[in-house]
């Protein structure tokens, strides 16, 4: 068969940025990725008949979103958007179309990524084949890996019991922070930044503030990662993540350059018993370093389903 006459597109949609790309059945690489403001899904359906025209005709297609999925349809998290399955095959025409939450597609790109693309905080000694992955953003997304199973998990919206963490940093506005995504997110930055400065900042702008050695945005910035560290540490307890943690996302390739290895490893491992101590040290920690991490999952899930058919 030749792989290349199976066109596939790859669209992403998330809390901040739409992005797509093309490829090619049994290839690798993502192809013509453009990314742009979320915003433009008021014109949805007019984007989709553009890159169809714009790279036509195309046989199978999978869709990302940023929601949790119920049967074949998603409603965005943080946008007033749903998308289903059927509506989009019966609309565009394709042979197969796929929809995801953003985080299962995250956890399919794991097994293509490269360790050249994974920046490890913890080498590890990996003891089994369950990985989870990680990613403060818009919101708080995280996945389950199982083998080549995936699972999309709802954990930034938990009341996880994070105040001590906050109250040990010296955060006095720990109502502002009821779901671990209102700490581990880019929202979680700017509060912090506003309980240590009085000023509310937008999150691109506390990590310019860091850059520049301002202390509250670097104290801001700390406390995230180390909230981020404790966090981490008992997700990995909770899915015995033997292959590892991964955290994932622009946000994180943005602020890695302020992570202190040996303080984020001390918060990970934490004071615990001698047995769960050295199962966290065995556990791989990595940062993903590749952009467009969705995409580059939606062609491993879409290829390995085509395949497979």
């Amino acid at each position: 068969m030749d792989f290349r006459s199976e066109k596939l597109l790859l669209i992403d949609i998330g809390g901040t940025n739409f992005r797509s790309a093309i490829s090619y059945l049994g290839s690798d690489e993502i192809l013509e990725t453009k990314k742009q403001s979320v915003d433009c899904l008021k014109n949805f359906n007019a984007l989709v008949y553009d890159l169809l025209e714009e790279h036509g005709p195309i046989e199978h297609a999978v869709f990302s979103v940023a929601g949790p999925k119920i049967n074949n349809e998603i409603s965005m998290t943080n946008r007033d958007f749903k998308i289903n399955t059927d509506a989009l095959k019966n609309e565009f025409g394709f042979k197969s179309c796929y929809l995801l939450n953003d985080w299962e597609s995250i956890g399919f790109s794991l097994a293509g990524t490269s360790s050249q693309d994974i920046q490890f905080l913890q080498t590890g000694e990996p003891f089994n084949s369950t990985a989870f992955m990680i990613g403060p953003g818009t919101g708080l997304g995280a996945a389950f890996i199982s083998e080549s199973l995936v699972f999309p998990t709802e954990v930034g919206n938990t009341q996880f019991t994070f105040h001590k963490i906050l109250t040990d940093n010296g955060v006095s506005n720990v109502d502002s922070f009821n779901v671990l995504e209102d700490l581990l997110s880019g929202r979680g930055i700017s509060r912090l930044y506003e309980n240590f400065s009085g000023v509310l900042n937008s999150p691109e702008a506390v990590v310019a503030l860091a850059k520049e050695g301002d202390q509250n945005a670097l104290k801001a910035i700390h406390t995230f990662i180390d909230a981020l560290a404790m966090s981490a540490s008992d997700l990995a307890l909770t899915y015995m993540s033997g292959r590892g943690i991964y955290i994932a996302g622009g946000l994180m390739r943005t602020i890695y350059s302020f992570i202190d290895k040996d303080r984020f490893l001390q918060n990970f491992i934490g004071q615990r018993k001698p047995m769960h101590q050295d199962l966290l040290m065995k556990m791989p920690i990595g940062i993903i370093t590749r952009e467009m991490t969705c995409l580059h999952g939606n062609l491993a899930f879409l290829t390995s389903e085509l395949m497979r058919s």
